[in-house]
């Protein structure tokens, strides 16, 4: 089969360059997607010529690029997948999966860092709660985007209540960033009812909950055991959460960027990209509260704290690791154990 200049064929892909003829093993491709170039204006006033590649990265890390027409790209990825199922495909950028009942979960995948790299899709997903996955994303989780490791966040109460769904083949680790008690949850009251009880200003309150995950020994503690994690997963692709996927996962994926070179524009727009996402399920919540009679403003403005998180939030973890440590650099090094040699060992596994 041929697509532009290369052709598929006994599970090899053959192309010409510089006048010689390479054949690449279908086997060896990590990552294929396609690249657009050039785009007409929205209006229609200004136009320039479009062209669509096929780029694809092979295990060795080198990358290649192949002009073809869109119909040309997305055939041939089609052909390459059915060839390597484990092969990732496509651009997420840090976009969401398409699963129907977990709003918050996305691929870390395809975000740049700062050396040109970029994370290879389908190997770092941020999420929240697995406990309403329904039996169909189940399946595309262990299946699809080959889930093998899944870290909880949460407290003892919290999974308690909530346990994770079980993705067969999956080895799962409990790496509570806080407890019971340093969240205020006990058996009487649930986390709705300690929101609504709250007594004060409750974006004080969001911002002192950040500034602790970086200030308190226990939580510190607690990411650098994620991040050992991640350093030594080896197969398939690694899934954290908490309850939500926003805060205690915000923070952990916002300290992971930053030890993987990853810009703090990026990160940034990372962590508030959780705002779209769960904002059909603060509309529910809201709608729960006014049918319990319950929806007065400070009640509303409690809740969407639950589903909402603020710029200045991320700030207060920065200004709190430098305060504390003086940079991210020594905080990486310090607080979470990454040494110039282990952060090199993350990079290396996880960008291309």
């Amino acid at each position: 089969m041929k697509y532009g200049k290369i052709r598929i064929e006994d599970g090899y892909l053959s192309f010409t360059r510089h006048m010689m003829l390479n054949s690449l093993p279908c086997r060896d491709i990590m990552w294929a997607y396609k690249r657009r170039e050039g785009e007409n204006s929205d209006d229609g006033t200004a136009k320039q010529m479009v062209s669509n590649y096929l780029v694809i990265v092979t295990r060795r890390r080198k990358r290649y690029k192949f002009d073809m027409t869109e119909k040309e790209v997305q055939e041939c990825i089609h052909v390459l997948k059915a060839l390597n199922p484990n092969m990732a495909v496509g651009f997420p950028k840090g976009g969401r999966l398409p699963l129907q009942s977990l709003p918050n979960t996305r691929d870390l995948g395809a975000l740049a860092s700062e050396d040109g790299r970029h994370i290879l899709p389908r190997k770092l997903f941020r999420s929240g709660g697995l406990y309403h996955a329904s039996l169909s994303d189940q399946r595309l989780l262990s299946e699809e985007y080959h889930i093998k490791t899944v870290i909880d966040f949460r407290s003892v109460r919290e999974r308690q209540e909530k346990p994770d769904a079980i993705l067969k083949g999956v080895e799962y680790y409990h790496i509570p960033i806080m407890d019971d008690e340093s969240m205020g949850i006990s058996r009487e009251n649930s986390m709705l009812e300690m929101v609504l009880g709250f007594q004060g200003d409750v974006d004080k309150l969001m911002q002192k909950q950040y500034e602790s995950f970086v200030r308190d020994k226990y939580s510190v503690k607690q990411y650098a055991r994620f991040m050992d994690v991640l350093l030594h997963h080896e197969e398939g692709a690694a899934l954290w959460h908490c309850s939500m996927g926003k805060d205690r996962v915000g923070v952990g994926t916002a300290l992971l960027l930053c030890a993987l070179g990853i810009p703090r524009d990026t990160i940034r727009e990372d962590f508030m990209r959780t705002n779209r996402y769960l904002d059909k399920e603060l509309e529910y919540m809201l709608r729960y509260l006014e049918a319990k009679k319950l929806d007065s403003l400070e009640n509303v403005e409690k809740i969407s704290a639950m589903y909402k998180v603020k710029e200045s939030y991320l700030d207060c973890v920065f200004e709190a690791i430098i305060a504390e440590y003086g940079s991210v650099e020594r905080f990486l090094r310090r607080g979470l154990y990454l040494t110039p040699k282990t952060l090199e060992e993350l990079k290396n596994k996880y960008l291309v």
